[in-house]
């Protein structure tokens, strides 16, 4: 077996253990949120979303030079610019998900097939601006994600919204980002790179918080000392700032390079059944039969994807 094959089978272990990692978030981000309501009330989405974000990241920014010191050991322009156009795209489409879910009209499980798109956008990206033709296993592949995807969580909804379109636009926003980081982790320091991505989204999320009318009134001293108090919210946020960002950001960086931007996004839609089985596993969520379908098919498309016309461009 040649090393090509060798580090590209690597690299796809190495993915899937990125979505398990951001999978095993969900408990982080059902109880941080929640602790953050105790203080906030129900009605105030968008802004805890922000803040819970701009935390994330900032804590994330701050912690990863001291476990992963080379993160400030190549500081080019070239690492500096790519860290941030990665965090620029990442920080749109994680922004437009907050602000399409504040929306009363969208449901958790219809964001969740719409932002799934993804892996629709990056094949069409890469084929109108690359020039780049999936595999034959990518293009098996892309149809039962997407079916998977959809039907994970019971038959979608329809209609498409203004947070329908934010969501779509989340997607779209994502298949860039999968393909920028094809493209610009193959120069440079990953290390690096992932550092200023991650202090970029902070940034971002942060002036989105701000950029609320509300959200001054609710960095009073009070409820900043309840917050702080809370547990709950600090555990979430320091597995969701450590491991689910430092960690798992800095793990796709330097092996995403490895597959092909399509073959990645079929491997990140195994995210949501990865999700799924913690659920069942950790919270007792029932297996339906809608939930094995959807499984299945997200399971087929990575087979497809890995096996099928391997041995063409």
């Amino acid at each position: 077996m040649s090393e090509v094959p060798k580090r590209e089978r690597l690299a796809v272990a190495v993915l899937l253990l990125v979505c398990l990692i951001w999978a095993g978030a969900f408990v982080a981000l059902e109880t941080g949120p929640a602790a953050l309501r105790a203080v906030w009330g129900d009605e105030r989405d968008y802004e805890i979303s922000t803040f819970f974000l701009a935390v994330r990241f900032g804590l994330a920014a701050l912690f990863m030079p001291l476990i992963l010191p080379q993160s400030l050991r190549h500081i080019s322009r070239f690492n500096v610019g790519a860290g941030v156009l990665l965090g620029f795209t990442f920080g749109v489409h994680l922004l437009l998900q907050v602000i399409g879910l504040a929306y009363a009209d969208m449901q958790p499980g219809q964001a969740a097939f719409l932002v799934a798109l993804f892996v629709v956008f990056a094949p069409l990206f890469g084929l109108v601006f690359q020039g780049r033709k999936p595999r034959l296993g990518v293009l098996v592949g892309i149809p039962l994600a997407v079916a998977g995807a959809a039907f994970i969580g019971g038959p979608p909804q329809t209609g498409l919204s203004v947070a329908a379109w934010l969501n779509i636009g989340a997607a779209a926003a994502y298949g860039v980002q999968i393909l920028l980081t094809d493209r610009v982790t193959r120069q440079g320091d990953t290390t690096s790179q992932t550092f200023w991505m991650i202090s970029s989204c902070a940034v971002m999320c942060g002036l989105a918080f701000a950029a609320s009318p509300r959200s001054w009134d609710m960095l009073n001293a009070g409820d900043l000392a309840a917050i702080g108090a809370s547990f709950e919210f600090w555990l979430a946020e320091m597995y969701l700032a450590l491991v689910s960002s430092v960690i798992a950001l800095a793990l796709l960086n330097a092996w995403q390079k490895e597959v092909s931007p399509n073959h990645a996004a079929i491997i990140f839609t195994m995210t949501p059944v990865f999700t799924t089985a913690l659920s069942v596993l950790l919270v007792g969520e029932v297996v339906t039969p809608w939930l094995i379908f959807g499984a299945a098919m997200i399971l087929l498309a990575n087979l497809s994807a890995e096996f099928i016309g391997r041995g063409k461009p």
